[in-house]
């Protein structure tokens, strides 16, 4: 078996591991919750909170075993380690944040939704903080944090094709979702591509998680769904006709008007970091 075959076998096992350990953990958690398992599965914000926090642990052990078992370098090394943790946390959730708010002004000023209310619950908006921020952190971890950095690490592969890869995974593992579409489809790949950017340019995970996190959060408070998953908001809003310009039941991420925005993203990053990119050390492998 070639080491080649190998690496690709354990990438493999690592998903079957974390998808075993999801419905096993999670299981257990919905029979004690007694949560209902009558038609669509619904989670209360509460449940939502437990049930990405569960997700975050169980994410934390599998690629730390993972890491420690196959990989020669410590486990640590997954782009968690930085000097600027903070700072590049706050930058990425305020891009997120800045996207959502202008998409949701065009479509506004569009005519393609309207607010219907304004709805403040301090507990529920707490569980989605951190629901969402555990959600961020378990899929960065996962797809950029062990995928990327495995596939240079221990495959030797480009940084250009360990992005593209982990994008494709990234787009797959969503494709269970809720409400998806053909544009819902590509808009995942762009963002897992634009995920992996942030961490292969900055070589960090914490813009990305902030950047996941912010998209996410701001995303579900101003009325969409979040990758066709409907969360609690502060607002209600109502769409006159579900199209590429709103992106439907989907979420704004479903919107043609989020492709652009992360082509623009990508763009701005490629000019601040080309440099960096043209030059050996565009390699994460050896620097996180």
């Amino acid at each position: 078996m070639t080491q080649q075959t190998q690496v690709w076998g354990s990438i493999f096992f690592f998903f079957l591991t974390y998808i075993c350990a999801e419905i096993v953990i999670q299981g257990i958690y919905i029979i004690l919750a007694d949560i209902s398992l009558d038609g669509d599965l619904v989670f209360s914000e509460p449940e939502f909170l437990v049930t990405t926090v569960l997700s975050a642990i169980i994410a934390s052990v599998v690629v730390y075993f993972f890491v420690k078992v196959n990989d020669t370098n410590p486990p640590i090394k997954v782009g968690l380690t930085a000097n600027n943790k903070c700072r590049d946390f706050i930058i990425g959730t305020a891009i997120g944040g800045a996207v959502m708010a202008f998409g949701f002004a065009i479509l506004i000023i569009l005519g393609e939704i309207s607010i219907e209310g304004i709805s403040i619950n301090l507990l529920d908006l707490l569980c989605s903080l951190i629901g969402f921020l555990a959600v961020a952190y378990s899929e960065e971890l996962i797809f950029r944090g062990f995928l990327m950095r495995k596939l240079q690490l221990q495959l030797q592969y480009s940084a250009k094709f360990a992005l593209i890869a982990s994008s494709v995974i990234f787009t797959l593992v969503h494709l269970g979702n809720d409400n998806l579409s053909v544009m819902g489809v590509f808009d995942l790949f762009v963002a897992g591509f634009m995920l992996g950017a942030f961490f292969l340019y900055t070589k960090n995970l914490w813009m990305a998680i902030g950047l996941h996190f912010g998209w996410n959060f701001f995303q579900t408070h101003l009325g969409f769904n979040v990758s066709g998953t409907d969360t609690y908001s502060i607002v209600e809003i109502s769409m006159t006709q579900e199209n590429l310009l709103n992106g439907g039941a989907f979420g704004f991420e479903g919107s043609i008007l989020s492709t652009i925005a992360q082509v623009i993203i990508l763009a701005t990053l490629f000019v601040l970091y080309r440099d960096r990119l043209a030059s050996n050390h565009s390699n994460i492998a050896s620097t996180v």
